[in-house]
């Protein structure tokens, strides 16, 4: 992520950026490996400043409670429309998002820029196959059904870009962007590509974004006659040859180094 981090902030210095993440980034096995594993995840993800994150099966695997406040301290929105908690009847996360790119702020509010509206959805098998026990706490909507409202919401908040993020699979992902008007780009969290690959499916631009292990998935948008033109590039060979950044490459050296020393302590504890 050290590597990313520095591509991301080149960037930023060229032109505005948004940063998401499909979901899926924690852990779905519940251990203190694991655990310390999603600390030094989530504090990743606050110093690279992720605008939004879909909620996944790791995640709703790693307990409401918990999940909302790691991303509380890593000042992350997580975005569901169709993972609900039983217990309160509220969604996991937010139902969408409106994110303000480019554009300055003034006394009057902001000025420029565009209004990139969010929205994820995930499929209900993935929730459920995690562990029988989670069907009892967690009801997951039918994913067309609920980015159709998302979608309508967002729509009317003037949005000049829906981004929908689809933890489902590459062929449901291609279904949603058939069957849902409205949406320019659906971005596949259940990869199916090794590298970043973009095809068009209705309206939309279907983005598959990878190996998390080695592709970084970059998406651009201009407008042209008041509509988006979107391109999807694969940008993770550019990010290989960036330096690492500073504060990600000692997080990672503190997260090595307590692994290190908790493996030496089960050791002599044996």
């Amino acid at each position: 992520m050290a590597r990313w981090a520095s591509l991301i902030d080149r960037r930023k210095a060229e032109h505005p950026v948004l940063l998401i993440d499909t979901g899926g980034f924690s852990n779905p096995v519940l251990s203190k490996e694991a655990d310390l594993e999603d600390d030094y995840f989530f504090e990743a993800m606050r110093l690279m400043r992720y605008d939004a994150a879909g909620i996944g099966p790791g995640e709703v695997r790693f307990g409401r409670a918990r999940l909302l406040e790691r991303a509380s301290s890593a000042r992350l929105d997580l975005l569901t429309a169709n993972v609900r908690d039983r217990r309160s009847g509220n969604l996991l996360g937010k139902p969408w998002k409106i994110a303000h790119v480019g554009g300055r702020r003034t006394l009057f509010g902001r000025s420029g820029g565009v209004r990139v509206g969010l929205f994820a959805v995930t499929l209900p098998l993935f929730i459920h196959e995690i562990d029988p026990v989670v069907s009892e706490y967690y009801e997951v909507l039918d994913p067309r059904m609920a980015a159709l409202e998302a979608v309508s919401a967002l729509r009317g908040k003037d949005c000049d870009i829906i981004i929908g993020i689809s933890y489902q699979g590459w062929t449901k992902s291609v279904a949603l962007a058939t069957e849902v008007p409205g949406i320019d780009v659906v971005v596949n969290g259940r990869r199916s590509h090794v590298s970043a690959h973009g095809e068009r499916h209705g309206g939309a631009l279907v983005v598959d974004t990878g190996n998390s292990l080695f592709s970084l998935t970059e998406i651009s948008a201009v407008w042209r006659d008041g509509e988006p033109v979107v391109r999807v590039n694969e940008a993770g060979g550019e990010a290989r040859e960036m330096p690492a950044r500073r504060d990600l490459r000692e997080l990672n050296e503190r997260y090595e180094a307590e692994q290190r020393a908790r493996r030496l302590e089960q050791v002599r504890g044996q």
